[in-house]
């Protein structure tokens, strides 16, 4: 009986965490330009020399980048963590689409926390923030 239900429990989740979801995954970057690759999950064998350990999970693998189901969910966020401080915000930054797909290419990784199951290419800037939060 549980293994029937997880299966629908799941897609509840990934259908229910942003009603205005349109198929795209959108990512924040910065500094990079179309065509180039976001990385997503990795086991700690995985990861490349010199990755920011700052960005691990506590196991020593890469969640993936975070992402988002529209730009609306992409500009909150930035904007929220700009204003907390929790990131660093000199420099701008910018919301792109990728080729990923929702809900096929991103996996729950917190509760309202999805991240990229696999490496992502850029496809288009959506937004261009200034790095003040705004």
């Amino acid at each position: 009986m549980i293994k029937l239900l997880l299966p629908l429990a799941l897609a509840a989740l990934l259908t229910g965490c942003q009603q205005d979801c349109d198929g795209h995954v959108y990512v924040l970057a910065q500094g990079l330009a179309a065509g180039d690759s976001v990385p997503g999950k990795m086991e700690p064998s995985a990861l490349p020399a010199g990755f920011p350990r700052g960005q691990l999970s506590s196991d020593g693998s890469y969640a993936g980048r975070k992402a988002y189901c529209n730009v609306n969910a992409a500009r909150s966020d930035y904007v929220d963590s700009a204003r907390a401080g929790r990131i660093a915000v000199p420099g701008a930054w910018s919301v792109w689409q990728t080729d990923a797909r929702w809900p096929d290419d991103v996996h729950p990784y917190r509760p309202a926390d999805w991240r990229l199951k696999a490496p992502a290419r850029l496809v288009k800037e959506m937004e261009k923030h200034n790095g003040s939060g705004n």
